[in-house]
């Protein structure tokens, strides 16, 4: 980048918005609760990846392909219920996610298995767990328990300042409006020499105010998924590809981008 003018640039940025509505499934048989849990083809390695108002699953199933399973419950909690429950059969007061067990997906690889769960509350923190149910109703031991909250995710593209229709970004909608647009939560210039990111009311001193943090360099969006803000934010930030940037939005919810590439003519 030289120290010249930016002109008609723009940058590719990585969205998470922090901000489901449970699904229900069915109605499944009644279990044993408080004893003893089985260890045999427990789920273990229970990875879970966040959307907008989604959650998708992923565990190992750990079960011989001659043993006879009934299905999975996955639980879903508002709080942390492992450390109590996850060696035993679980109290009716905790009710699976799904009603109906799921019998697995349709992939005929059998060592591990997927899910996805939809119509969920975005900004709420749920702990996801696993088990295995057998034709007599008993149920294995908890696959470990993952901490989760649901956000929308995705990709946009952030154009010079007053250059086109894509040069503001609402985090409330999730759609480009005009850099001095009353929904816009930031815009984005160059100046001698740098690219910034800075708030709409720089333009206009009664549209939305946005505040910066910067992450640093970060090799995803994903790093840094819990952050102690001991430090002020900031109107106006230097932005670089490669790094990322906590924003604070007039509404107070939290955003988190990743710039991903830049790039215009300069003369």
């Amino acid at each position: 980048m030289s120290a010249s003018k930016r002109i008609g640039g723009y940058m590719k940025i990585l969205l998470i918005i922090a901000a489901c509505t449970l699904l229900m499934i069915g109605c499944g048989p009644p279990r044993q609760t408080g004893g003893p849990a089985v260890s045999e083809c427990a789920p273990t390695n229970l990875t879970v990846q966040a959307n907008d108002s989604t959650l998708y699953l992923k565990w190992d199933t750990n079960c011989p392909e001659d043993k006879v399973t009934s299905g999975y419950s996955i639980y879903i909690e508002e709080a942390p219920i492992y450390e109590k429950y996850g060696k035993i059969s679980l109290p009716k007061k905790i009710e699976r996610h799904n009603h109906i067990l799921y019998p697995g997906d349709t992939d005929p690889i059998t060592s591990y298995e997927t899910m996805t769960i939809n119509n969920l509350t975005n900004g709420v923190d749920y702990y996801v767990s696993v088990r295995t149910i057998f034709p007599d109703k008993t149920m294995t031991v908890s696959s470990n328990e993952v901490p989760i909250m649901c956000r929308p995710e995705g990709e946009f593209d952030l154009d010079f300042r007053y250059a086109g229709k894509n040069d503001g970004f609402s985090f409330k909608t999730g759609l480009p409006v005009r850099a001095d647009g009353e929904q816009n939560d930031l815009y984005f210039y160059h100046k001698e020499g740098f690219d910034f990111i800075a708030s709409p009311t720089r333009l206009n001193g009664f549209i939305r105010e946005t505040k910066f943090y910067s992450l640093g360099k970060t090799k995803d969006i994903y790093l840094y998924p819990e952050l102690d803000l001991n430090f002020e934010p900031v109107e106006k930030i230097p932005v670089m590809v490669g790094e990322s940037y906590l924003i604070l939005t007039a509404d107070g919810t939290y955003a988190k981008i990743r710039i991903e590439d830049a790039s215009g003519e300069n003369k």
